[in-house]
This record gives structure tokens, sequence and C-alpha cells, in this order.
């Protein structure tokens, strides 16, 4: 099942351990190199500091809120040096430019979506220029089409079908 990066701001977490709501959700934490979520920044319900959830300690994320053990899955930013770098980047792909492979410009992204299961980024929803949008026309790219991830941009493979060059000389007529 998959989810939009924009409903997953200001889920609730809710402990097994209580059934309460311990905080909520913020943003996700994006490890560049792997295109997956590792963590999710957070607050907590009593305190409103910042706090960092761990993927792997997500029991469920549904819709709707996310499901923990309790609250003390919820840890400071300061005691998770791993994850130092990543937080002191906040990757985000919105607004990145997405470019083709040939180098067309195909416009930025404007949501993603995620696999609940891996909490993988599995596809990107990328809104076009000015004419494109007032067109309607906005394009889906799958995570397979995903060839290059940079902080400034993202590169993917150019999905337009290039006719055959066919003949100049004309073709002869055939009498019956």
């Amino acid at each position: 099942m998959y989810i939009l990066a924009s409903n997953l701001r200001n889920l609730p977490i809710i402990s097994l351990q209580t059934g309460e709501a311990i905080g909520s959700s913020h943003r996700p934490v994006i490890d560049i190199a792997t295109f997956e979520i590792v963590a999710f920044r957070c607050e907590s319900a009593r305190g409103r500091r910042p706090l960092i959830l761990l993927s792997r300690d997500i029991r469920q994320l549904a819709t709707d809120c996310m499901i923990i053990d309790n609250e003390e899955e919820l840890t400071e930013p300061e005691d998770i040096i791993r994850l130092k770098g990543l937080l002191g980047t906040d990757y985000t792909p919105l607004e990145k430019a997405v470019v083709a492979d040939t180098g067309r410009k195909l416009g930025q992204v404007e949501d993603y979506s995620i696999n609940l299961e891996t909490c993988r980024i599995q596809k990107l929803y990328v809104r076009g220029s000015l004419f494109r949008a007032w067109l309607g026309s906005s394009l889906i790219i799958d995570r397979t089409q995903i060839i290059d991830i940079t902080p400034k941009r993202i590169t993917v493979r150019d999905s337009i079908v290039k006719s055959p060059i066919l003949p100049t000389d004309a073709i002869p007529e055939v009498s019956p």
C-alpha cells in the first residue's frame, strides 16, 4: 500500500503500551543514496521538543497514524550518531528539478508516494511547466526510472519513443 508524503505530516504517533497519542510526525528523513525513509522527525505530545522516530521502530505505518511499542522509541536527534549526516542535510525531493537523461527538463517534484511496507519512495509526481499545468498534464515517475539523485536535481530515464527514420526516396506505386 502506498501513501502520499503530503499525507504523512501531523500523523498521530500511537503507543501500543498506553494506547494514547504520544506525539505527531512532521517530515521524513530521507537517505539520498537509497531513496528510503530511515526516520521521521516528530515531536512529543508532552514536551513539544523535536524528536526522531526510526522507521524500523514503527510497528505499523498507516494512512491515519503511526503505531510504535512505547514512548521510548522517540529519540533525541543528538543520540542517533549514525543519522547525524542525514539529519544535517535534511534532503527532500519536493521542489527538486526533474531532468531526463537526454537533458530535457520535465518539471519539479510536487509530491511523492511511499511504500508503507518498505518505507521506500516509490513514485514521484512531477509538475511540469506552466503550459503543461494549464493543460492538466503531469508526470508520474516510478522508482525504476530514476537514474541519479543529487541534492539539486533528479535524473530519470527518458520515456519518449523515437520514431524510426524513414527513407527519403519515394515509394514506387504498384499498379494492379
